[in-house]
């Protein structure tokens, strides 16, 4: 079994003593490293409430993978532990396998561990894997003991095999009475609880319409289900065939708006801290997507980067236009998850994340009927947004990626995350048939671009200007004495102001000053005089 791992810090030390960044990616987030959402957390809040006073609420929590509703709980769950009424148990339909029973197994254990496993000095779910231990422990609890007999059998049964429906049952029943006779409130969290919906089902048939039918009956525990498949989930909750239309209030978690995604890069015990302005131009690339924004801070703060604001290009390029960037890595298997082997999904993504379409232009465009295309388009769920009469991909950071990886793609990173004169380059190179990279040793160095043909590496240095163009000696010498330390060949780019790109022969160069003379008329023939120089 896997479980979620807690955010847990040293405790005995001033904070600054121990201190490490604190953008993290792959845990959920609590307390100083919580940004925000405070409208979400009232809500949830008022539900905790109303179940205190006898009024028990049900809440679907909805938003995209790694937008935060796990960190949400977790840090409500922080916030209401000073006041010791209500239990937590958080339990996500991925970590739990293969079937429904053991996902609430995990549930009432959790709600155990919360109440007496400081007594026991073990956690129970620890013990669920060895059922002999876990039966002992459960016996020798003398707060087991005290139990209720009914109850009492239901706790030791968790020690056993749970596979026919009156176990489920007993299970899903568990946290109402141990709530009950402790005198205590429960909040079950289901992640990912659409997921219950493809899981074996009980014996006795469809599960939802037995959670429905038992939870109506619970006064002391509520519900919060959550999941980032966002059509199933609506539909779950919101479809007059569904056994639990009109049982839920719905709460959609999205993105961080504007301010929030500067002032949580900015927040001042981020290490290192970034400007106003330099988060501003995070903002502008990566949205407000909390997951997004942490791995950029992990990036950014990691050793070797030195907070300087002109890194932002290499930070970006690494993470994004990379095969190696983490989110990159994220994209490839969101793009997997959502295609399988199908060549025609891809081909959907592919098309709208061009620019957004109409049915019959995404119809035309992979070569289907509109008929079929609506169905592919149905298939790839919340991939795709619908605006008026348009079709587009919902998150436009994915769509950047899926451009970069399709033909002429190499001049998707400059037009992202380069100025107007290296997009106009790179979108020049990219008809070469040039793979263009910015990768730290290019932009942080004597050139803005690295662009890689065949065995030839071509560092090019971008102007905007009219020529002739001037360069300071020292500019030109660092130039030769990089390119000849890391084996490339270089040229000067020239983005004229009427959008004219010229590559420019440095060894044309005369008198400090280059010429429209040393204009290059066919660069690949300029580049096949040289062989490769160097290990792509």
């Amino acid at each position: 079994m896997i479980s979620k791992v807690a955010n847990l810090q040293p405790c005995l030390l001033p904070w600054h003593l121990y201190h490490v960044p604190v953008f993290s990616s792959h845990i959920p987030v609590t307390e100083r490293d919580f940004w925000n959402r405070s409208h979400e957390l009232g809500k949830l809040g008022q539900a905790v409430d109303r179940l205190e006073q006898g009024h028990p609420h049900w809440i679907a929590l909805i938003g995209s993978r790694k937008i935060g509703k796990t960190s949400l709980l977790r840090e409500l769950e922080r916030r209401r532990a000073v006041h010791h009424k209500t239990i937590f148990a958080v339990a996500d339909t991925f970590e739990v396998a293969p079937d429904i029973t053991s996902i609430f197994k995990v549930v009432a254990l959790r709600i155990l561990d919360r109440v007496i496993s400081s007594d026991l000095g073990v956690s129970l779910e620890s013990l669920s894997a060895s059922p002999d231990e876990l039966r002992r422990t459960l016996q020798h609890s003398d707060r087991i003991a005290s139990l209720p007999a009914g109850v009492r059998t239901a706790v030791y049964s968790l020690a056993d095999g749970m596979d026919e429906t009156p176990a489920l049952r007993a299970c899903v029943d568990l946290p109402e009475q141990l709530a009950q006779a402790w005198d205590q409130y429960v909040i079950v969290a289901i992640d990912e609880f659409q997921e219950l919906t493809s899981k074996p089902q009980s014996k006795g048939g469809d599960v939802i319409p037995m959670l429905r039918a038992l939870w109506q009956r619970h006064r002391r525990v509520g519900y919060v289900i959550s999941g980032s498949e966002r059509t199933m989930l609506l539909d779950l909750v919101t479809s007059k065939r569904s056994p639990f239309f009109g049982h839920f209030d719905i709460m959609d978690l999205g993105p961080f708006d504007r301010e929030d995604a500067i002032g949580f890069l900015c927040a001042p015990h981020h290490d290192p801290p970034l400007s106003r302005d330099f988060a501003k131009k995070v903002h502008e690339v990566l949205g407000g997507h909390p997951f997004y924004l942490q791995l950029f801070g992990q990036s950014w703060s990691r050793p070797g980067k030195d907070g300087d604001a002109d890194l932002l290009k290499d930070v970006l390029g690494e993470l994004v236009f990379s095969n190696t960037g983490r989110l990159s890595l994220h994209f490839l298997n969101e793009h997997g998850r959502l295609v399988g082997r199908s060549g025609t999904l891809a081909a959907v993504l592919d098309a709208l994340a061009t620019r957004p379409q109409r049915l019959f232009e995404l119809a035309a465009t992979i070569r289907a009927s509109s008929a079929a295309t609506k169905t592919y388009v149905q298939r790839l769920g919340d991939a795709i947004i619908k605006r008026a009469d348009l079709y587009a991909l919902t998150d436009p950071v994915f769509a950047s990626w899926l451009r970069w990886r399709g033909p002429g793609g190499a001049a998707v990173p400059m037009k992202v995350i380069g100025d107007e004169a290296e997009a106009n380059v790179a979108a020049h190179l990219a008809r070469l048939g040039f793979d263009l990279i910015y990768q730290s040793r290019a932009s942080r160095g004597a050139f803005d671009l690295l662009a890689i043909r065949g065995g030839v590496q071509l560092g090019v240095q971008v102007k905007r200007t009219t020529l002739p163009l001037s360069l300071p000696s020292a500019d030109w010498k660092r130039m030769e004495a990089e390119a000849a330390r890391l084996g490339w060949r270089w040229v000067v780019a020239v983005a004229t102001p009427d959008e004219q790109v010229r590559f420019l022969d440095p060894s044309q160069r005369r008198g400090g000053r280059i010429h429209e003379a040393a204009a290059i008329a066919n660069l690949l023939l300029w580049l096949d005089r040289f062989s490769p120089q160097g290990p792509l």
